[in-house]
């Protein structure tokens, strides 16, 4: 029985095979296969959100379209910015979330919607800055 000592394959080179990938080039896909998964994720749980609403009799009110896609867009974004902080990733929904719920002064551990509002946000597109 004769031992063959050629059991590597050779995979065929491309017009990539040279190229470097660097760990900016790694992290930026990363950054956007989480984006992906976020937005097939808000596709698949949006419309059964709504749906059930509806199914409650809490459906969007076809007199006042413009108020229903507005509040049906806060209810997105927000979902948007609580998967986005899993990834430690920013939304500008997250300085609002900051902003509007306070500590409740009479209920350790609640929160209560802010009085008054302050909010200068930053872009999406923005990186937070750390202090």
């Amino acid at each position: 029985m004769s031992n063959n000592s050629n059991n590597v394959v050779s995979f065929p080179k491309g017009k990539n095979a040279n190229k470097d990938i660097t760990l900016e080039d790694i992290q930026h896909n990363m950054e956007m296969m989480r984006h992906y998964h976020i937005q097939e994720t808000i596709q698949n749980l949006v419309p059964m959100i709504f749906n059930q609403l509806d199914i409650a009799g809490f459906g969007l009110i076809e007199d006042d379209v413009d108020v229903d896609v507005k509040d049906g867009a806060l209810i997105v974004e927000a979902l948007r910015s609580l998967m986005l902080k899993h990834y430690d990733m920013h939304h500008p929904f997250q300085q609002v979330s900051e902003a509007i719920f306070v500590p409740h002064p009479k209920e350790e551990g609640a929160f209560k919607i802010a009085d008054k509002l302050e909010l200068d946000l930053k872009p999406l597109d923005e990186p937070e800055e750390t202090e």
